[in-house]
């Protein structure tokens, strides 16, 4: 009896062993099948934004009646304003920043589409000049991030919350600046070389405020 019952245990070990790799195959072929949708899904973001360009592009509304793209996208598809817009101005930017992502098989990794959004964002603020060398550094980092799937939800927020334009103390100074100008102008003794500082300090940071240097 207790022969009969080891060997039954013995069977029963090895048929357990036999099907863990079966079990393994099953793992990998789900994890293989969900990278291919999930890509799928990703790429499908940008057709849809592809094609409703092509809707605004070629005025393809007006041939079916409507008045503008936000009635048609309303009534054909159900696909609200803010949506409809958050697509196109997707597209538009991964046409010209990214268009080998709308490549018929895209190679390497695509963002997802909420993390695409605050990738552009991010591209469109590295590119407008008015950020300090810290807050670049940062936001370089951050893009790295996107670019490679690892950004965190919030991360862009909590950035956006912080800040790090190089223009916002500047402006509020040059504002300043500018309410000293006009009231020396009603000072009678003023001495002109004060007048002639204060202008050519307003041309100094006026020129940072726009990111171009002073020629």
């Amino acid at each position: 009896m207790k022969k009969k019952t080891k060997a039954s245990a013995r069977k029963k070990s090895t048929k357990t062993k036999a099907a863990a790799p079966t079990v393994v195959q099953q793992a990998l072929q789900v994890t293989w099948v969900l990278k291919g949708k999930l890509k799928s899904a990703q790429i499908a973001y940008f057709r849809i934004g592809e094609l409703l360009a092509e809707v605004r592009d070629d005025n393809l509304f007006s041939v079916l009646k409507h008045t503008t793209i936000e009635d048609y996208a309303q009534r054909r598809l159900s696909l609200g304003r803010a949506s409809l817009y958050r697509y196109l101005q997707v597209y538009d930017w991964v046409r010209v920043a990214h268009p080998a992502w709308l490549q018929p098989k895209p190679k390497g990794f695509i963002p997802y589409f909420t993390d695409a959004t605050d990738l552009m964002w991010i591209e469109h603020t590295l590119a407008d000049g008015t950020l300090t060398r810290e807050a670049r550094t940062e936001l370089e980092a951050l893009k790295a991030k996107a670019l490679a799937g690892t950004l965190k939800d919030g991360e862009v927020d909590k950035w956006r919350k912080k800040g790090g334009r190089a223009s916002d103390g500047l402006k509020t100074f040059l504002s300043k600046v500018r309410l000293l100008r006009r009231r020396s102008a009603e000072i009678k003794d003023m001495p002109a070389e004060a007048v002639k500082l204060m202008d050519d300090l307003i041309e100094i940071v006026d020129h940072a405020v726009d990111g171009q240097p002073l020629k």
